[in-house]
């Protein structure tokens, strides 16, 4: 099965629970891969997830991955796998730090 990839999405967007992150936009960086029976359009999936970003302005890393596991599973009815990671690129000034959700669906 074919792997469809969006790799390294970066953008700025408010996201985290500690008061300096609700105010000030931070550099975040997604990446997705999906398998599926069916077409998937990089445009609109980095279209769609910049945003839900911006309209959704989540509390947590955690929040987010949830929020698109539901939303990518919904839209593409033949999805069989999706991982997804949401790293804060700023946040710690040594490293890249966020979380990750990988699914395998029936």
């Amino acid at each position: 099965m074919i792997t469809v990839l969006v790799e390294n999405l970066e953008f700025k967007t408010i996201i985290g629970i500690l008061d300096f992150e609700r105010k000030k936009k931070q550099k975040i960086i997604v990446s997705v891969k999906f398998q599926a029976g069916e077409f998937i359009d990089y445009a609109d999936v980095c279209k769609y997830i910049k945003k839900s970003f911006k309209k959704q302005k989540f509390m947590k890393v955690e929040d987010a991955l949830e929020f698109f596991e539901a939303k990518f599973k919904k839209k593409y009815k033949s999805l069989t796998y999706l991982h997804i990671k949401i790293m804060k690129k700023e946040i710690i000034k040594s490293a890249c730090v966020g979380a990750s959700l990988e699914n395998y669906f029936n």
